[in-house]
């Protein structure tokens, strides 16, 4: 009944929201090509072709499926300011940075410089990124910033980080929740500390819009 309902309501079909629904047909479901896919998939492939199946789990290499979802997501918001925590191969940020060429990222990883691939993959675009070792100091300084706003969360940070980012309206997108415990934990905790606002999640990811001028309503989806 669970995999039914969540293929149901991917088609958008049971969503009486009407800011759900556009969500879910034209950005989670979306399947026109966009003209940042050709790139991703070959920087994805170039990676794919110098590593073993073993280092891509290791390194948390996107799939292509992922890196669009995570482009089209970023579209939509069109976030002039983004904060991402852990590097992990910076195919994500590459993902988010190429939707708008004046948008900045804040970095929060304290092994980036032990993390050539993700130093080699955002060489280009490091004059766009603020890398930092202190999560609490590159929210403060992230929410500093004036403009649409969002983050993305790929390994465990305090609860409270997240509790002020949601508080400042920043969209927050989770990853890897089926792999560490600890990550579907903040998530629960996140929808618990929301007062209004919608989720969407297919186990794996979830993304977090606290708008207050949304019903509170929690989605799960295949994506």
């Amino acid at each position: 009944m669970s995999a039914w309902s969540r293929h149901h309501r991917s088609g958008g079909f049971g969503i009486h929201s009407p800011y759900a629904y556009r969500f879910v047909r034209t950005v989670l479901r979306e399947r026109k090509h966009y003209y940042a896919y050709q790139g991703m998939g070959e920087l994805i492939s170039t990676v794919k072709q110098n590593t073993t199946s073993g280092q891509r789990r290791e390194m948390d290499l996107l799939s292509q499926r992922e890196a669009r979802l995570l482009f089209r997501v970023t579209n939509f918001f069109n976030p002039q300011h983004i904060l991402q925590i852990g590097a992990a191969t910076g195919i994500e940020s590459v993902a988010m940075l190429e939707v708008n060429s004046e948008s900045r990222l804040w970095l929060y990883d304290p092994n980036i410089e032990h993390n050539a691939l993700a130093v080699r993959v955002l060489q280009r675009q490091m004059n766009r990124v603020a890398c930092y070792d202190d999560a609490q100091v590159a929210a403060e300084e992230f929410l500093q910033a004036a403009g649409e706003r969002m983050a993305l969360v790929n390994v465990t940070v305090e609860e409270a980080v997240l509790k002020r980012l949601l508080d400042a309206g920043a969209v927050v997108i989770l990853r890897n929740m089926h792999r560490d415990e600890a990550m579907w934990t903040l998530f629960e905790a996140c929808c618990d500390y929301m007062p209004m606002g919608q989720t969407y999640t297919n186990g794996k990811t979830a993304i977090l819009n606290p708008n207050p001028k949304l019903q509170r309503e929690d989605f799960l989806l295949w994506l």
